[in-house]
């Protein structure tokens, strides 16, 4: 499952949850019975009140981040280098070009 905001767009609390009910169904779906623990840092629209009931709704446990914490989650290190790995050196005329290419290099992920 890929998203791209359009440019001038940022998350925001209920954009966040919006995507979590996505992968909560997707999840649901596809690995149905499962118990699920989520990992995400504490930006603002992560630690809305909106998005703790959504999670806690959801029956997901949540990992606790340390605050302002420059660590990075173990997915920016896996998922995020095997996509600029993938990109490198890539010249795209278009945005669409660029969410294409990225939403192939996820489906190889």
């Amino acid at each position: 499952m890929a998203e791209f905001l359009e440019r001038g767009q940022t998350i925001t609390a209920a954009r966040y949850v919006q995507t979590l009910h996505k992968l909560h169904r997707a999840l649901r779906d596809k690995r149905p019975g499962r118990n699920i623990i989520i990992l995400h840092d504490n930006a603002r629209p992560h630690a809305a009140r909106l998005t703790s009931k959504a999670i806690a709704k959801m029956g997901w446990e949540v990992l606790p981040h340390p605050s302002y914490s420059p660590d990075m989650a173990p997915s920016d290190y896996h998922l995020f280098g095997f996509v600029k790995d993938q990109l490198r050196g890539q010249r795209y005329e278009t945005t669409e070009a660029i969410q294409k290419a990225v939403r192939q290099c996820l489906r190889m992920a």
